[in-house]
């Protein structure tokens, strides 16, 4: 397993999905990419992603760790 980290903040929508989408298709099943986004749209963008793809949301932002989310390739 393999830990991506992509860093998206100051990035406007489409382009976070953007890159997480390259990210995921680079990726092996069960690598976990990190993605730092501070981009609003991103809190409906990548869960959508993931429901759509069947992949893992881990983690969404909270109060600890701001813009910070994690997905799990299936």
């Amino acid at each position: 397993m393999s830990v991506i980290r992509l860093d998206c903040r100051g990035l406007c929508c489409p382009e976070p999905l953007i890159i997480l989408k390259k990210a995921v298709r680079g990726a092996k099943s069960g690598d976990i990419v990190e993605i730092f986004s501070d981009d609003p749209v991103s809190l409906r963008d990548f869960p959508a992603f993931c429901r759509f793809m069947n992949h893992d949301l881990l983690n969404m932002p909270d109060s600890t760790h701001p813009n910070f989310f994690r997905i799990r390739k299936r």
